[in-house]
């Protein structure tokens, strides 16, 4: 776990956004890859991540998410909208509100760090790629639905650096799409936060053996039931340094309600992100990449396939009839790694986002 002095912090909108910083490697183009961490992990998750970056000819940051510490925390007013049920009328502004933050810290921290901007002829050289690990997935694409609502010198800088977001093992609700039923999802229903969090721990970080994650045939994944011969993520870790690397304070709060909108909210924002030809004409640069692991959970598989359909031809009882492909979209299910890539093979992430990025 880094020292607390490894933490820089920018404020962004009022707020304290903390992140860990592998600095610029000598170079006049590199590219900085932004991640934000998913549901009760934090961000020195992706601490392993950093000390490849300069061979890799990259700058890699990873933020703390409001909620986190040290980031701020959120007022109960800033959460009201968000929880059991509620509609996208009632979640618009948080979403937007996360949305806006984060892609302020974006600019904020290009303009201050001076990094080199996108080459418009390769997504490999300079700019931002801002990725999205499982929960973020929704904090990355609110922050392209709302792109054209920033201040106007927010969205000049922007449109000179950000050129990729890509949404790593994003589940399908977090698209709009319901789960599919095989999915069983009896640890939410837990009322112990402890113990649901620590359900949700061992089966996150477990490897799942599927027949085959390429097949786009249900039968061929495994959703509920982990292998029990290779060693979980994170396993090395006593529970008290778990606790470094997690927050069951954001689990149980901010990220927990979050989790539980309605999936119509999300095909909403969704839909704002991605099928909205009007909001995507102003950053029509910025491309969208998603990909699973090959041994993530399959539910965190299923939707590459599902959603690789929709990208052509957005569903319209899902997302609107006026809802049409307006960005660049391409999905792609690598074969290895679980939900933890980054912590078991550092080396082998760093390709995979790579090959990802480059689709």
């Amino acid at each position: 776990m880094p020292s607390p002095a490894a933490f820089k912090s920018l404020h962004v909108c009022d707020f304290d956004y903390t992140y860990l910083d592998s600095g610029p490697p000598a170079s006049s183009n590199y590219t900085t890859w932004v991640f934000l961490h998913g549901l009760g992990f934090n961000g020195a998750t992706f601490e392993k991540l950093l000390p490849l970056a300069h061979a890799h000819n990259l700058r890699i940051v990873s933020v703390n998410r409001r909620g986190y510490l040290p980031s701020s925390g959120f007022q109960d007013a800033e959460l009201a909208g968000i929880g059991m049920g509620k509609k996208i009328e009632e979640a618009e502004p948080f979403f937007r509100a996360q949305g806006t933050e984060i892609a302020t810290f974006l600019a904020q921290f290009a303009t201050a760090e001076g990094i080199p901007p996108s080459d418009p002829n390769s997504p490999t050289s300079g700019g931002i790629v801002l990725i999205g690990w499982s929960l973020a997935g929704i904090h990355v694409l609110a922050v392209l639905a709302y792109l054209d609502t920033l201040p106007e010198d927010t969205q000049s800088t922007l449109r000179k650096y950000l050129h990729t977001i890509l949404p790593h093992d994003a589940t399908a609700v977090w698209q709009g799409i319901p789960n599919p039923p095989r999915h069983k999802v009896d640890i939410w229903f837990e009322p112990d936060d402890r113990k649901r969090f620590d359900a949700f721990f061992e089966g996150i970080t477990a490897h799942y053996i599927h027949k085959s994650v390429t097949s786009e045939n249900i039968d061929d994944l495994e959703f509920n039931n982990p292998s029990q011969e290779i060693p979980r993520s994170l396993h090395e870790l006593s529970y008290a340094q778990r606790a470094e690397y997690t927050s069951l304070e954001a689990f149980s709060g901010c990220d927990g309600k979050l989790l539980f909108c309605d999936t119509t909210a999300f095909a909403a924002l969704t839909k704002c992100a991605l099928f909205d030809k009007a909001r995507a004409e102003k950053f029509p640069h910025v491309r969208v990449r998603y990909m699973s692991g090959g041994t993530s959970p399959g539910a965190l598989v299923w939707p590459i396939w599902v959603f690789r359909k929709y990208v052509e031809d957005p569903p319209e009882a899902l997302y609107g009839s006026d809802a049409e492909k307006a960005r660049d979209i391409k999905l792609i299910t690598h074969t290895e790694g679980n939900h933890f890539i980054f912590w078991e093979d550092p080396e082998k992430a760093i390709d995979q986002y790579s090959v990802t990025i480059n689709l």
